[in-house]
């Protein structure tokens, strides 16, 4: 078995669920060493025992030169065993697909990363300047891992290519997103007297929830609309005959640029003060540790954008398009909390997130023949 398989099968064989990627970490940190080089272990402070490392290390070709960051996560999703046909953490070839939870997101992108620096760091003759290698934690939940690296000041790169799963096109953008907390008021009365007394908050919510639904949103040329997604709504009792005073209501924002969260609050009261709810309603952003991810997108005939395709195209005999990505990942921190050109692109496969994930071999060779093209092309010795 190919070098960079094997990897992958390493590293789908451990299981780093969300909140357990300490052994996967190791795996990687052993692996950075066993290339010479010197490797660092962060952990965000809510990780107050050192169980969810993110880890780092450069490769310095000696030679003057700009700086490739390669960057991916170690964490999975979990998994539900009982609607799996394999073991989830024993990769499993059928078909020509490999079984198992990482296969597809993320670890096939990691292994191509590894061995990556692996043949750099025995072939630095090949590229000047510096190639930089992220492995980060909690990606799938508050990217609390790289934001973590940000915060440390450790990530200092020219250009950076996130190996997340996506092999037939190129992420040069990606929308930003907010989440709202929205709490709106009644009138607690006796459900015998209702509706003579008592002002039922979950009525008001939910003709809020609708309205909030159907409020306007920017477009963007590439990255299309802004949307609102009411993801969830409590409040009431089943146990007491009381008519319900207060909704909570959780919302969802997927943002283009131009659209701030202080918009986003004023459209919601706006939508209150229209349905006669003016007082009643409280809007804020949801509190979280971590900053909320903002829009970005990278010109598409930027030179990272380009050299890739090139090789691409050499690589696989095909083109590789450029797409516009609605969610949001780690590649809007590089991209506006650093300020750092990125593209998103590595071997993928099927059912990212659900049961039964599997990734293909052949896109996790070629991904690594890709980066290897790639970091000789742009920190090509002599170019600077």
């Amino acid at each position: 078995m190919e070098e960079v398989l094997q990897r992958w099968y390493d590293l789908i064989s451990i299981d780093s669920v969300m909140g357990h990627e300490a052994k996967a970490a190791e795996y990687v940190k052993k692996t950075l060493e066993s290339f010479g080089l010197i490797v660092h272990m962060s952990y965000f402070p809510e990780d107050e025992k050192n169980e969810r490392p993110s880890v780092w290390t450069v490769l310095d070709s000696g030679r003057p030169g700009p700086t490739l960051l390669f960057i991916g996560h170690i964490d999975t999703v979990d998994v539900n065993r009982e609607a799996w046909v394999t073991d989830p953490f024993k990769p499993t070839l059928i078909d020509g697909k490999v079984y198992g939870r990482g296969a597809m997101d993320m670890k096939g992108g990691d292994a191509a990363i590894l061995s990556t620096i692996g043949y750099f760091s025995a072939h630095r003759s090949e590229f000047a300047g510096k190639i930089m290698a992220c492995f980060v934690s909690d990606e799938e939940g508050l990217s609390q891992g790289t934001y973590e690296l940000v915060r440390e000041n450790v990530i200092h790169a020219d250009l950076a290519l996130m190996a997340e799963c996506r092999y037939d096109n190129v992420a040069v953008g990606f929308r930003g997103r907010f989440s709202f907390e929205v709490t709106v008021k009644g009138k607690a009365g006796h459900a015998s007297r209702y509706p003579q007394v008592g002002e039922n908050a979950l009525i008001s919510a939910g003709k809020l929830a609708a309205a909030i639904e159907a409020l306007p949103t920017l477009s963007h040329p590439k990255l299309n609309r802004g949307t609102w997604c009411v993801r969830y709504l409590s409040g009431g009792s089943a146990g007491a005959l009381v008519v319900p005073d207060s909704c909570y209501m959780f919302v969802d924002r997927y943002v283009v640029p131009g659209e701030t969260a202080e918009l986003c609050i004023s459209q919601i009261m706006e939508a209150a003060n229209a349905l006669g709810l003016g007082g009643k309603v409280s809007v804020r952003l949801k509190p979280r540790k971590s900053p909320y991810m903002q829009a970005f997108a990278i010109p598409e005939d930027h030179v990272l954008v380009r050299t890739l395709q090139r090789h691409y195209r050499d690589v696989t005999g095909v083109d590789l398009p450029v797409a516009y990505d609605p969610s949001v990942c780690d590649s809007n921190i590089l991209a506006v909390s650093l300020g750092i050109p990125v593209v998103t692109f590595g071997p993928s496969g099927g059912n990212m997130h659900g049961d039964n994930e599997y990734g293909v071999p052949e896109q996790v060779t070629n991904a690594l023949e890709i980066y290897k093209r790639l970091t000789r092309d742009l920190l090509k010795p002599g170019a600077a």
